[in-house]
């Protein structure tokens, strides 16, 4: 599964995206992850210069360059939105379907060469054409194929099998109900409008995925904050680049009283620490985090705040 997801992601910024019904409109209406990313917006930013710098720098390994150079593909030039959904494949199951839409301006023609000199195999069903994948792409012993599908010169799906036939059909039929039927998709109303990034997981279902998101323990706040976050049935995670600084938020929600309290504590703790850890190193960043706010609600605890440019390259520098 995290090869698949490497693969998927590779494919997606060296494929097409967007149309009438653009990536956003193809969001299972079951997914329990789901990433966005919009790279247009980032592209003028000074603020991105630098994610820019190490996404291009994908095409100095081996077979990626020659299939980027081959496509006439720049990823930090091509690519606008990028989605990233999961579903379960069944209720209870551990396994899941991925599916990345892109969107940009590509050669189909040439993209698709490039993966059938590649192995792919073309395919067609009723809601249009696609290209099976070579197998083993996520793991030698793995019978499971991913596939990639042009919707059109600007929208791109990629995944395994069934989570681009279902985009596809969705497509055809004028896109999902997402975020007016799935539970999930009616918190994204708490998600900042403008955000640059964001990511929303129903941690509930998505804990019994294989490979499933989980935050590093490294640490014995992120130890905390790990186990406090398994009881909330929702999390979600944006950044907005304004270009002259970075506005972060993250919110979590219950319906348990005791859950909210000990998520809050956790998060201010972790507040703290963060403080303490930065305090010889990064003056300024002390300061900043200083400013973050913590609110709780009957059903959510949010935490926010403004990262200054100058701080946040600072920090990016130093973390290198």
């Amino acid at each position: 599964m995290k090869k698949l997801l490497l693969v998927c992601a590779v494919a997606a910024l060296a494929l097409p995206a967007f149309a009438k019904s653009g990536a956003l409109s193809l969001i299972p209406n079951d997914a329990v992850t789901v990433g966005v990313v919009r790279l247009a917006d980032m592209r003028s930013s000074p603020l991105s210069s630098t994610l820019f710098e190490q996404t291009d720098k994908v095409s100095t390994n081996g077979d990626a360059e020659k299939f980027l150079r081959e496509a006439g593909l720049q990823p930090s030039r091509d690519i606008d939105l990028v989605m990233v959904a999961t579903t379960p494949r069944t209720a209870l199951g551990h396994d899941a379907d991925v599916l990345v839409a892109a969107e940009g301006r590509f050669n189909v023609q040439r993209l698709t060469d490039a993966l059938l000199a590649r192995g792919a195999e073309k395919r067609s069903n009723a809601n249009g054409a696609y290209l099976l994948l070579p197998k083993g792409m996520h793991g030698e012993d793995s019978e499971e194929r991913g596939a990639v599908a042009f919707a059109d010169s600007h929208l791109a799906l990629v995944g395994t099998e069934a989570a681009v036939l279902d985009a596809l059909a969705n497509r055809s039929s004028g896109g999902t109900s997402f975020t007016t039927t799935s539970g999930l998709g009616r918190e994204l109303t708490r998600i900042d409008s403008h955000a640059t990034a964001w990511a929303i997981v129903d941690v509930a279902r998505a804990s019994r995925l294989a490979g499933g998101p989980h935050l590093s323990n490294h640490n014995a706040s992120a130890q905390a904050l790990n186990s406090a976050l398994k009881s909330v049935s929702t999390v979600a995670l944006w950044a907005t680049d304004s270009g002259d600084s970075l506005k972060l938020g993250a919110f979590g929600l219950s319906n348990d009283p005791e859950t909210l309290q000990l998520v809050e504590d956790t998060v201010r703790g972790a507040l703290s620490a963060l403080r303490l850890a930065a305090q010889d190193k990064s003056p300024d960043l002390v300061s900043t985090l200083r400013r973050f706010t913590i609110s709780r609600t009957d059903n959510s605890v949010t935490i926010s705040g403004t990262v200054p440019a100058e701080t946040f390259r600072k920090f990016t520098r130093e973390a290198k």
